[in-house]
């Protein structure tokens, strides 16, 4: 697939797709031509100080609270972990997939991989308090 391609599917999967926390925010596809998959680039690209916090996390454990169905799911909270699920598949076919959390409390969040030259990937915020 192309970068094009990846972020087209993305954009089609997450659509309307809001990823939990103590707020729910939707998922933004990226792509980001000739960019190299480093924590410094995340900050930039963030736009956020150089000296802000910045995680790394790995896709399985940044999704498992969303893909994982519960004893306690109706048909509707099903549905919605089987979309995660096929977002965390569609993401997961990228080179060297990684999640970056950037800064504390309202916190930004790239999902990113790259593909060929290019990085691309999901944007989205969590609130950890």
């Amino acid at each position: 697939m192309t970068a094009k391609e990846i972020t087209d599917l993305l954009s089609q999967l997450s659509k309307d797709l809001l990823f939990p926390s103590e707020s729910d925010y939707p998922l933004e596809p990226f792509t980001w031509e000739s960019a190299t998959l480093t924590p410094e680039t995340i900050l930039a690209r963030s736009l956020q100080p150089s000296d802000t916090a910045i995680e790394a996390t790995t896709l399985e454990d940044f999704f498992a609270p969303v893909v994982t169905d519960q004893d306690w799911f109706d048909d509707e909270d099903r549905a919605i972990a089987q979309r995660f699920r096929d977002l965390q598949a569609a993401i997961a076919t990228l080179e060297n997939v990684q999640v970056f959390k950037v800064g504390t409390v309202e916190i930004d969040v790239y999902i990113v991989g790259a593909i060929g030259s290019d990085l691309v990937g999901l944007k989205t915020q969590v609130i950890e308090t």
